[in-house]
């Protein structure tokens, strides 16, 4: 809006050295003047000053942005992201800092700004080229990296890029623009009976119950290894988790089994910890059980690959083995919805093959107990459209002692 004199707020004229008029405009942000410049023109800094208000109307306004040149740079908001990763586990933040060099050293020199579409569609390609290589035992293979392994690099910077947005350093995210490749969803590995006798032979009677322990309670592993006497009724046959996955805290059922394995732990006496490391203040140490005692169980007992959370899938997979619905198999593994359980599905087939011998049985029934009625010289009652007394509709049913649900296929209910 212009004021007395056709002067404009907030913006600032000044001569060069030429004698031209030079443009900047002031702001107030935060208590403090701001000034921003040089423009040009007197309409490119008008409409500079309309847009950073209407970005501090907003909260979107950072002046950082404008000043000291401009966007930050990624190599720096990527140091800034890593300084917030101390509490995550030790793995995590391995993996956290191969993707951040990667990232620092594609993006050498650039700032934020320099994020775009095209910049990462050229970063997918350049990593589809990159050759892997991988130990073997007949050697070393070189081969490319896989689409799926792409798809976690961009998953890391499209959080850290969230974190920019979230900071007000960028306006979008230009990953949330890509569509990530398509990957095979995989098969869900558990344990054999055959496989966990054997499993369990090589643990040993010391770490054997701790592995059937999972199995018969379906236990994450840091569930399970961060579990302390108090959180454990034997009376009632329950375990108070209270740090989970989801957050809060959770309860599971134990069946006679585990809590006999329980009781014969002997730990209380010497800690609070159920699985207390050489040390009985602290909990296991679970990457170095992790080396030392489960890696080399799993070639003993000649299994090729399994993970501690395998005998999670194993429970859950015995539970739809034993023919219980998805309703029971996702509150026994605490899940909020059924969605990740329909993976065992095809592990029950009580019900399934029930449901398709009902498709199969259809209209057979009725078929056989006309034909036995046209074998025994009764005549079969012509149907005019109307219910009669000799031919109600369960009439059929009365006489063949079969009921109509389970004609058509009953639905299961369990």
């Amino acid at each position: 809006m212009a004021r007395p004199g056709r002067k404009d707020r907030g913006l600032l004229a000044k001569k060069d050295s030429t004698g031209k008029p030079v443009w900047s405009v002031r702001l107030y942000h935060e208590g403090r003047e701001r000034r921003f410049g040089s423009f040009s023109t007197k309409t490119a800094a008008r409409d500079f000053y309309e847009k950073a208000k209407q970005e501090q109307k907003t909260g979107r306004f950072f002046p950082e942005r404008y000043q000291h040149g401009g966007y930050e740079l990624v190599a720096a908001m990527i140091d800034r992201y890593l300084l917030t990763i101390a509490t995550k586990k030790p793995m995590t933040q391995v993996a956290e800092r191969f993707f951040a060099q990667w990232w620092k050293d594609y993006f050498t020199g650039k700032r934020l700004n320099a994020i775009t579409v095209g910049a990462l569609e050229e970063a997918r390609q350049s990593l589809l080229a990159t050759v892997v290589v991988e130990t073997k035992e007949k050697g070393e293979v070189n081969k490319l990296m896989t689409p799926q392994r792409v798809n976690r690099y961009m998953e890391w910077l499209r959080h850290v890029v969230n974190v920019a947005v979230r900071e007000g350093k960028l306006a979008s995210n230009s990953v949330l623009k890509l569509t990530m490749y398509k990957e095979p969803k995989g098969k869900t590995r558990f344990l054999s009976m055959e496989d966990e006798k054997a499993l369990l032979e090589k643990l040993g009677p010391i770490h054997g119950p701790w592995a059937r322990l999972a199995i018969l309670t379906g236990l994450r592993q840091s569930e399970q290894f961060r579990l302390q006497w108090t959180d454990i009724d034997l009376e009632r046959g329950m375990l108070t988790l209270l740090v989970t996955k989801a957050g809060g805290v959770q309860y599971a059922h134990l069946n006679e089994e585990a809590k006999a394995i329980l009781r014969s732990f002997d730990s209380w006496h010497r800690s609070k910890w159920v699985f207390p490391s050489e040390n009985p203040a602290t909990p296991l140490d679970v990457r170095n059980f992790y080396n030392r005692v489960w890696l080399p169980a799993l070639t003993g007992a000649g299994i090729e690959w399994a993970t501690w959370h395998d005998l999670r899938h194993t429970f859950a997979s015995r539970l739809a083995m034993t023919g219980h619905n998805e309703g029971t198999i996702a509150a026994l593994l605490r899940h909020s919805t059924t969605a990740l359980v329909k993976r065992y599905a095809h592990l029950s087939p009580s019900h399934l093959k029930a449901a398709v011998e009902g498709v199969a049985g259809f209209g057979k029934a009725q078929a056989e107990v006309r034909a036995s009625q046209v074998t025994a010289g009764e005549s079969e009652p012509v149907s005019n459209g109307t219910v009669t007394e000799t031919g109600t509709a369960g009439s059929v049913g009365e006489r063949s002692g079969i009921e109509v649900g389970e004609i058509i296929g009953a639905p299961d209910t369990n």
